[in-house]
């Protein structure tokens, strides 16, 4: 007897975790060997032409649009992440120091909702995939990977909980909500395709993949 599709799903979860968990611990460890030479500097997104149906490259963002539903992917400098928390006066979920934020994909994600209909998206659904086990976005409780039991981990977690997107969110019809989708940096990695899952307007579901191609930035 096979499994059920909530086993199946769960399953899936589960290993997409441990995939971030590995990655979490790669970057506090510096010590993940991929096969594929030493990546000098952090590494930064830059979107590849689509060719899917009802996606386009629209000013650095790949876009998806059709039937009421707009999608926006646009990579974003960590500098301009450490600015920002900087420049609101909040503690970083990243670390203080300059160039921490840099282990991280940062993708601004935009979605616009031109329906009848209220757009619902599940954050757990998002994966970026590089090889063949995606990672999952990071969530507030892979911050205690990150910062352990630093007395300022409150201020951090209500920092990461404001800039991304943290547990089910809702667009009602006309309106919009753009938050960041954070992932761990796999070294070495050329290509990226970052999926969007769990994604629904009204009763239609949607499976979206962006794709992305990495080069190296500057040394922090």
């Amino acid at each position: 007897m096979g499994k059920s599709p909530a086993s199946r799903r769960a399953a899936g979860l589960l290993r997409r975790r441990c995939a971030l968990a590995c990655a979490l611990l790669a970057l506090l460890t510096g010590a993940c060997a991929t096969g594929q030479g030493e990546t000098k500097g952090p590494l930064l997104l830059h979107p590849l032409p689509p060719t899917a149906e009802h996606y386009a490259m629209v000013q650095g963002a790949l876009v998806y649009s059709e039937a009421g539903l707009l999608v926006s992917v646009r990579p974003w400098d960590w500098r301009l992440v450490e600015e920002e928390f900087r420049r609101g006066g909040m503690k970083s979920p990243y670390g203080d120091r300059d160039g921490d934020a840099s282990h991280f994909f940062f993708l601004r994600v935009r979605f616009e909702n031109r329906s009848a209909v209220t757009l619902v998206f599940n954050p757990l659904g998002a994966s970026l995939r590089s090889g063949e086990e995606p990672t999952p976005a990071l969530e507030t409780s892979d911050l205690y990977a990150l910062a352990g039991d630093e007395p300022d981990l409150p201020a951090r977690a209500a920092a990461f909980r404001r800039s991304t997107f943290e547990g089910l969110a809702q667009v009602r019809p006309g309106e919009s909500l753009e938050r960041y989708l954070v992932f761990p940096q796999p070294q070495g990695a050329t290509q990226v395709v970052v999926a969007l899952r769990d994604l629904y307007l009204g009763k239609r579901g949607f499976d979206l993949e962006f794709p992305f191609e990495t080069f190296p930035g500057a040394v922090p």
